[in-house]
Formats: C-alpha cells, structure tokens, sequence
C-alpha cells in the first residue's frame, strides 16, 4: 500500500495551504447545515459560508471544492437562483470584498 504526503517547498506556503484548508472546512460545516435544513438559508448564513469559500479559494485558486459548492449556493439562492432569492448581486460582491480583507489579514501574520 502506498501512501503520499504532499510537499511543500517551504514552512509559509504549508502553512498557506493549511490556512484555506480551515476556511474550507468552516464553509462546508455552514454549507452543509444549510443543504440539510438544520440552519436556514437566510443572508448570515449564506454569508459566512460562502465568504469561507471565497477566502479559501483566495489561498488556492485551483480548490475545485470550494468553487463546486459555493456555485452550488449561488445557483439556488443567488440572483438567478431556482430556489428563493436570498443573495442579490451586490451583497455578493460586498462578500467577495470582505473575503479579499480577510485573506490579506490572514497573509500578513
């Protein structure tokens, strides 16, 4: 049996990679409650779950979990969503920009 660890070139850019991991998970903890209907799909929740995704992707552009399930959010709930419209375009954009504060926050420690 073979396993691997990924390797990283240096100590920041493990701890980088760790760092989106923990808005990840934070962003699938909320995404799940709201999927299951043990939290409403109402604007904090969406908010913190999709900012969690949006920062995780700030730390790694090419997380395809995070880009699946926070286009999974905004396909039911957003603008042009087939559930009710919860998001509009602006308050997505306001959290797009909350994210960008957070991750240039997390960087600079």
């Amino acid at each position: 049996m073979s396993t691997t660890r990924d390797q990283y070139i240096s100590h920041k850019l493990y701890l980088e990679k760790r760092a989106g991991n923990r808005y990840y998970n934070c962003g699938y903890m909320m995404y799940k409650e709201i999927m299951d209907g043990a939290s409403p799909a109402s604007v904090p929740n969406l908010k913190e779950a999709i900012t969690n995704f949006e920062v995780a992707l700030l730390f790694d552009k090419n997380d395809v979990n995070s880009t699946m399930l926070k286009n999974d959010l905004c396909d039911k709930y957003g603008p042009n969503g087939s559930l009710t419209q919860v998001m509009s375009a602006d308050l997505m954009t306001t959290w797009k920009n909350n994210a960008k504060t957070i991750y240039r926050n997390c960087k600079g420690c």
